[in-house]
């Protein structure tokens, strides 16, 4: 029973050790996913140390006066993906394998995410997160199919540790810079114009923190596409894990912007294309001899 108990404490120490980190992340990752796009097309955007005041202040008023049931779910979920694809481990290696291998997986979390976005905006953009669903599970699908009894994120990069010249990183590769070209979640401005027209109470603080939470799934998708995109940095240890963090949402983020401001998203065809060729990449892997 000691023993039990003893163990069940570091995993609790471990993930919370996850979570403050994230926690201080997260205001940079705002900052990445959100102003440096638009700092690059000429746009003035706060100073980072503002984010993190921004991120204080909503903390301080969620503890003050807690929110609605609906939106503090979607917070939690939002965050347990953020936890989830991490893929690091700070003084425990064990906790953060447990962790990546059973729920790091990309169709569970992108599903969420999909989820988190119906959530926010229903019903306005419900043909692209059908678009963005379906470019999910055939993600999963290749994923499968060029290396077969894979288990998430975590086993993704174990492979390609093991052998550095696998089809799999390709097909990974053109599954992230689809998702990035269909990505669905909706931004600030679309946020604020579907709670005015569904006639949702637009007080600033309402507004304020649905904005958070909505940040918090677009940070989750970003990571997510980065995981996908340099899968061979999930699961590393220490402050290397925090590197490695830090490396994939930069990455994802660069993928997100690239589709927003070249306007390939437009482009089904391209999108078709880059599943084709992760198909052949995933049937060539899967043949290989």
């Amino acid at each position: 029973m000691g023993m039990v108990l003893l163990s069940g404490l570091r995993v609790l120490l471990e993930l919370s050790l996850q979570l403050a980190v994230i926690l201080l992340l997260l205001p940079a990752m705002f900052w990445l996913g959100e102003d440096v796009p638009a700092l690059l097309v000429g746009r003035a955007v706060a100073p980072l140390r503002e984010r993190y005041g921004r991120m204080a202040a909503f903390w301080r008023l969620t503890l003050r006066h807690g929110l609605p049931l609906e939106d503090g779910l979607m917070l939690a979920l939002g965050l347990l993906v953020l936890l989830c694809l991490a893929g690091l481990s700070i003084v425990m290696p064990d906790v953060g394998a447990v962790m990546g291998a059973w729920l790091a997986d990309p169709l569970l979390m992108g599903s969420v995410l999909l989820a988190g976005a119906f959530w926010a905006v229903p019903g306005p953009l419900w043909w692209m997160h059908g678009r963005c669903c379906l470019v999910l599970c055939l993600t999963e699908a290749f994923i499968v199919l060029a290396a077969p009894g894979v288990t998430g994120l975590r086993g993704v990069q174990q492979l390609l540790l093991a052998a550095p010249g696998s089809s799999l990183a390709g097909t990974a590769l053109c599954c992230a810079v689809a998702l990035a070209l269909t990505t669905s979640l909706p931004d600030r401005q679309t946020l604020a114009d579907d709670m005015v027209a569904r006639g949702q109470p637009v007080g600033r603080l309402a507004r304020d923190q649905r904005q958070v939470i909505v940040g918090v799934y677009h940070a989750g998708w970003s990571l997510l596409l980065g995981d996908l995109l340099l899968p061979v940095l999930f699961g590393l240890e220490g402050p290397g894990g925090v590197l490695g963090l830090s490396v994939r949402f930069v990455g994802g983020s660069v993928l997100v912007a690239l589709g927003q401001m070249t306007g390939m998203r437009r482009h089904g065809r391209f999108v078709a294309l880059l599943l084709g060729l992760a198909g052949l990449m995933a049937l060539a892997g899967r043949f290989a001899v």
